[in-house]
């Protein structure tokens, strides 16, 4: 009797093998089309600044390169969650908790299989790292998300509400070797939370990496190169539609170079093999290299709209600066600098007319979503100035800048990253535009690495060190493309414009009760309606003084093979990094 009680839990502690298999419908190869072997050539702007997931910033970063993704993923088709990590899954009645069981087959790169404790680790540490990108995601109007090991190959999640995002932000969870930074975290607070942060920096030998992603780190020479190589255990979990393992490929080189036009450089040299053009003259060059003979390349151009949005946003906490921080405070001084946006021009000289404006949190990608009237606060130079004269700054010094009756210019630096051109033109038409209007915009081009630690500090975030910024955001769900939390939240880890922890207008609080109203409302066109009221705040009150959407353009080299079919060749499902295609499989025709 005893053997049989052993028996039966070991049958039912075990799983059988289910690979995941990439459907036949995600590719316009045949499987008998495929070549097996050679190595992808890719640039990046710029030095990558670690190995670490926890710490890593920008994109594209490593940890994000060699990542495999998380529990689920999504059918481009049918916009539904999918197991991908995960074998299966089930959910509660109350659509509160997620129960996980994983795949048998999954492995670390040093051959180590993939457990519930590696799920179990990261969410314990993304839980309490609040400087991790995944840390909002682990609570919701201030209550904890709760997860729990129910086996060596099970866990479940469960979240404090029933919400239309939970799948999603599921799918966002990606797994942490156990064996590495487990050990570290040891019993968490703050010193696990150190420990784990100081794991794996870019000078760490890549043979101690421990990844889960199609590729691992071979090499990386600073200023020069970063090699991938196959990860030969990714393979026994995923398979193509003949059953045979991915990804097709050796291997990734990515050469490091400046910017955005030395990219464009090394793809009309023929020493890239992917590019994503930015603007009408980026793909100009390129198609008039491919109607000459001198480049083979196939050429996708304006595919739609981006899954990303660039925004112009001013620092809140500038507690040294009691003036600018009043200003900048002042919802009038925002409506005005709105005014000074010339998105038409910036659309027609930096991406050649093929963008389109962005008013609010929702990209134009989701055009459905978008707000009616919204561009309230659009180009108007006369009713810029009028506003300026209304806030006090009704005198122009020799200089030509409006100064208020205290003597106090109506100056401010605007900073933005060095590596992105496009970013770089749309602060010089603003200050010129600006400037015609009496207020001094001082440029000021800084590495973007550079720039993040400056507008989000680890401490005194009550006195940031800069008075206004382009970023943009790119990502983020289709499920409520209002937005995530992280941008609502007063000091939330996307929220440029205040990072004190504290709600400083009503409309910010107003604003995030609307967002988590809107989490809970699964009528879709209810949810719509609920996103067209958060939007309506944010044009009145301009937090982010959103700019514009690039169009997407595509170009490969003909010898890179295996892109996706035109259903699901667009922006929406196109990679971040490789384009309209899966990595996993896309081959080399030579």
């Amino acid at each position: 009797m005893k053997r049989l009680i052993m028996l039966a839990a070991l049958t039912l502690g075990a799983a059988s093998a289910t690979p995941f298999v990439h459907p036949a419908d995600r590719t316009v190869s045949k499987p008998s089309d495929v070549k097996m072997g050679g190595t992808l050539r890719m640039t990046v702007a710029g030095d990558f600044d670690t190995y670490n997931p926890l710490v890593a910033q920008g994109r594209p970063n490593i940890p994000e390169l060699t990542d495999a993704g998380g529990l689920l993923g999504v059918d481009p088709y049918t916009y539904e969650y999918i197991p991908y990590m995960a074998q299966s899954f089930t959910q509660s009645k109350d659509q509160r908790t997620f129960t996980f069981t994983l795949r048998p087959e999954l492995k670390w790169s040093d051959g180590q299989a993939i457990t519930a404790d590696d799920f179990i680790t990261a969410m314990k540490i993304y839980s309490s790292d609040e400087e991790a990108n995944l840390f909002s995601y682990f609570t919701d109007g201030g209550k904890p998300v709760t997860f729990k090991k129910l086996g060596n190959l099970q866990l479940s999640i469960t979240f404090p509400r029933a919400t239309v995002q939970n799948l999603e932000t599921i799918s966002y969870i990606t797994p942490l070797p156990d064996h590495v930074f487990g050990k570290a975290f040891g019993a968490g607070g703050a010193a696990g939370v150190k420990a784990v942060r100081a794991l794996w920096p870019i000078d760490t030998d890549p043979s101690k990496l421990v990844v889960s992603g199609d590729f691992k780190v071979a090499s990386y020479k600073r200023g020069e190169r970063l090699t991938l190589v196959k990860n030969p255990y990714y393979g026994q979990w995923n398979k193509d539609s003949a059953g045979r393992p991915v990804p097709y490929m050796d291997g990734i080189q990515y050469s490091i170079v400046k910017d955005l036009n030395a990219q464009l450089a090394q793809f009309l040299a023929g020493n890239v093999d992917l590019f994503s053009p930015s603007n009408r003259d980026q793909l100009a060059q390129i198609v008039a290299a491919k109607n000459a003979g001198k480049l083979a390349v196939d050429v996708l151009a304006n595919a739609g709209p981006l899954g990303s949005v660039d925004y112009l946003y001013f620092n809140w906490n500038k507690s040294s600066d009691p003036f600018k921080q009043a200003l900048f405070r002042n919802p009038k001084f925002r409506q005005a600098m709105s005014q000074l946006v010339n998105k038409d021009q910036m659309i027609d000289q930096v991406l050649g007319g093929l963008g389109v404006a962005a008013w609010t949190s929702v990209y134009p990608l989701y055009s459905d979503w978008v707000a009616p009237n919204v561009d309230k606060y659009k180009y108007n130079p006369a009713a810029a100035n009028k506003a300026l004269d209304a806030l006090g700054f009704k005198k122009r010094g020799a200089d030509g800048i409006r100064v208020d009756s205290k003597g106090n210019r109506l100056s401010f630096t605007l900073v933005t990253n060095s590596e992105n051109n496009r970013r770089q033109q749309m602060a010089t038409i603003f200050a010129d535009e600006a400037k015609k209007a009496g207020v001094e915009v001082k440029t000021n081009f800084i590495p973007f690495n550079q720039a993040l630690e400056i507008i989000y500090p680890s401490a005194n975030k009550t006195d940031r060190k800069f008075d206004a910024a382009i970023t943009g955001l790119n990502g983020g769900g289709f499920i409520n493309p209002v937005g995530v939390a992280s941008i609502f939240e007063c000091g939330g880890d996307l929220n440029g414009y205040n990072q004190s922890d504290k709600c400083i207008a009503p409309w910010e609080t107003q604003q995030l009760n609307l967002f988590y109203k809107s989490t809970a409302e699964f009528d879709q066109e209810k949810r719509k309606a609920i996103s067209n009221q958060i939007q309506q705040l944010q044009v009145e009150n301009e937090g982010y003084i959103y700019l514009l959407s690039q169009n997407g353009h595509y170009a490969w080299d003909s010898r890179v093979q295996g892109e996706s079919p035109k259903k699901i060749a667009t922006p929406l499902w196109a990679s971040l990094y490789f384009g309209v295609r899966d990595l996993d499989l896309t081959w080399l025709s030579k």
